[in-house]
């Protein structure tokens, strides 16, 4: 859980992404400087850790995350420019994620750090909401920035460009 200050990105924090699945009792969260998605079991009483913390995924940088209903995580990469989506089962090192978003690059996704699934008025599905930051960490190539946005993603399921 702890950043890594001699590390490759010795600014980004330890514990970056926080998410809870109530249907599991699963806190799942991100590392953003040891690039991995784990998650521990939480007493539904008490809050505190029921268990040792699970590695799910890793290679990816993460910051933020949300849940869908249907068992995976969507991670901000912040610094990679994608949305990832990964199964929320233990896994193992190099387990599979699929990049739903931002490969091809795609400068509207500049620097994904936020999302969050909400429902607007008489909308039956959900929709995702990114927060981006312009490309404060990750320039454009050309070394450039551009304005933070809110964008509006699509309903799950989402299925991964191949």
């Amino acid at each position: 859980m702890a950043s890594l200050p001699d590390g490759p990105m010795p600014d980004q924090p330890g514990i970056n992404g926080v998410a809870y699945a109530s249907a599991s009792g699963h806190l799942y969260y991100t590392s953003t400087a040891q690039q991995l998605l784990m998650r521990v079991a939480v007493n539904p009483e008490s809050h505190d850790p029921a268990g040792e913390p699970e590695f799910i995924a890793d290679g990816m940088i993460g910051d933020d995350l949300c849940l869908d209903e249907d068992g995976a995580a969507y991670v901000a990469t912040h610094r990679q420019n994608t949305i990832d989506r990964v199964p929320l089962a233990p896994g193992r090192r190099g387990q599979p994620r699929s990049t739903i978003a931002g490969d091809p690059f795609d400068e509207t996704l500049l620097g994904p750090t936020s999302e969050r699934w909400a429902r607007g008025s008489g909308q039956p599905g959900r929709i995702a909401f990114f927060l981006t930051d312009g490309g404060i960490k990750a320039p454009m190539p050309d070394g450039s920035l551009r304005e933070a946005r809110a964008l509006q993603g699509c309903s799950p399921p989402v299925s991964p460009r191949r």
